[in-house]
């Protein structure tokens, strides 16, 4: 849908913000600003983690995992919005870089794959009610342990 009125332009330009600061906050370690991009019901869909319910819950097992990285760098793009009213949808293509610590500490993995959400208008703003992650290949191994 092209981004016709002000509204509509405004609309997605938060939304993308959303999306870009998830990236941001997980690989910084900044996990008290995934409040600002879940809302506190959310579901993620990380199909081979499982299904995590509550925006703390996400965020306890993204902590979890990433801390077992000393740097990760999520890069998304292809960002493609539509929004009707009060909720949106959204999907963006993503590569990410975890790079391991320890006895992996010279070891990389790289993740391709596609986040698939859905977005609602809240009083602070948009918010994601629901991610799915779609791994497309992954290769490589830092000793994660899930």
């Amino acid at each position: 849908m092209a981004t016709t009125t002000t509204q509509n332009f405004a609309d997605h330009l938060e939304i993308q913000q959303v999306i870009n600061l998830y990236a941001s906050a997980i690989d910084k370690h900044q996990w008290s600003a995934l409040e600002s991009v879940f809302t506190e019901d959310a579901e993620a869909d990380f199909i081979e983690l499982g299904v995590f319910k509550g925006r703390q819950t996400i965020s306890d097992l993204i902590a979890s995992v990433l801390i077992q990285c000393s740097v990760t760098q999520h890069l998304l793009g292809n960002i493609n919005i539509e929004v009707e009213g009060d909720t949106a949808t959204a999907s963006c293509y993503l590569s990410a870089l975890h790079v391991g610590l320890g006895d992996y500490a010279t070891e990389t993995m790289t993740v391709w794959g596609e986040y698939k959400d859905k977005l609602v208008r809240t009083s602070d703003g948009w918010r994601i009610v629901h991610r799915t992650l779609v791994s497309m290949h992954s290769e490589g191994d830092i000793g994660l342990n899930n």
